[in-house]
């Protein structure tokens, strides 16, 4: 598997007035593993709960998005602001076949981890001698 970082800088979002603005994102930092049934991606994503990221597969493309809002709370009103607002952005190329349908994620502690089968066509096959 080989990966790719692609268009993780700058989006274009239309807001309620209908204005464009850029929005920022970050590139989240991954690591990537294998045995020898299955990727492991594990990707940092600080401050971001299991609804507020989405993962795609289109193609050989995986893409992972984690949506972050610091709000202070009801009745606060913000003194300081060091905690970065704003979106992670990850798109990896997967160039070796993975099963889809069996793709699992998981989000602990501010870590997504994503397991990604490989497709039966691609795992090693032993080869019993009689």
């Amino acid at each position: 598997m080989s990966t790719t970082e692609i268009d993780t800088v700058k989006k274009q979002t239309p807001q309620a007035e209908g204005a464009a603005t850029a929005r920022k994102w970050r590139r989240p930092r991954y690591d990537v593993s294998e045995s020898e049934d299955a990727f492991n991606v594990q990707v940092t994503l600080p401050g971001v709960n299991r609804a507020g990221v989405d993962i795609s597969v289109e193609q050989d493309l995986l893409s992972i998005v984690g949506t972050r809002a610091v709000q202070a709370p009801e009745g606060w009103r913000p003194l300081r602001r060091e905690l970065p607002e704003g979106d992670y952005r990850l798109n990896l190329r997967l160039n070796v076949a993975i099963n889809e349908a069996a793709i699992k994620a998981r989000v602990e502690d501010g870590i997504l981890n994503l397991t990604l089968p490989k497709a039966d066509e691609i795992k090693p096959r032993k080869i019993q001698v009689s």
